[in-house]
């Protein structure tokens, strides 16, 4: 069913299925299938769009402690290794942190957990931490478990912490996909897709409550990469 405008809560353990059954048919050549578009030049040149327009943003350093919220195949484990302190990447998908484990290492840890069950003591790498990811997670949340991530992301946050945010957004209207059927993924999907004013009432106000100011609001795609008419790739950047 597509729902707009209204609120509508998505079943977790029907998201868990569908990630399931794409970290097990992930193709090795190109895992970004497994958490992006099918079509793999797309899906490998939004992969390189994102890390290239991202990484200065992040400005990572030697000493920095990262999370990785909804890390899937440990995209951005590989991107940061031997550039930061410590990395750990929790999803809550077994089949995905399947593919994250090859990137495993001395300072790259994986745990499965779901994101609105994240919170310091839960995490098998203690807090603080000074940089969040949170790459496309938001979608697959209900509006209160979005509200209670971004609490605990502040909890956690150390001095001069940042978090990083890139959500597909509604242009319009807040879209909820509960089990629709789609013919690109050959499966049922559910998702939630809110404006950026409602990412922000959700999301942003409670980082900006522990002490967090945004920076960074925009698109990150250029047209040529954008295949949607009704949601949009957008970014977001606060630090503390």
């Amino acid at each position: 069913m597509r729902y707009h405008g209204s609120q509508h809560d998505i079943s977790y353990t029907a998201t868990l299925e569908f990630f399931e059954a794409r970290g097990a048919a992930a193709r090795p050549d190109s895992p970004q299938t497994s958490t992006m578009y099918q079509d793999q030049a797309l899906a490998s040149r939004r992969d390189a769009c994102e890390r290239t327009t991202v990484l200065p943003l992040l400005a990572v350093r030697q000493e920095d402690r990262v999370l990785d919220i909804g890390c899937g195949y440990g995209r951005w484990a590989e991107a940061l290794s031997g550039k930061i302190s410590s990395y750990l990447g929790v999803d809550f998908s077994a089949a995905l942190l399947k593919l994250a484990e090859i990137k495993a290492g001395p300072t790259v840890r994986f745990q499965r957990l779901a994101a609105q069950d994240i919170s310091p003591c839960t995490l098998i790498v203690p807090p603080p931490f000074d940089l969040f990811i949170c790459a496309g997670i938001l979608i697959y949340l209900n509006d209160d478990d979005v509200v209670r991530l971004a609490r605990a992301l502040g909890a956690m946050a150390a001095p001069g912490a940042r978090v990083y945010l890139r959500e597909p957004m509604a242009l319009q209207e807040r879209l909820t996909l509960d089990r629709f059927p789609s013919a690109e993924l050959k499966t049922d999907y559910s998702a939630v897709y809110r404006t950026v004013l409602q990412c922000l009432e959700l999301f942003g106000a409670p980082l900006e409550k522990a002490g967090f100011t945004r920076v960074v609001e925009r698109p990150l795609y250029p047209p040529e990469l954008c295949n949607r008419k009704e949601t949009e790739q957008r970014i977001l950047f606060w630090t503390k």
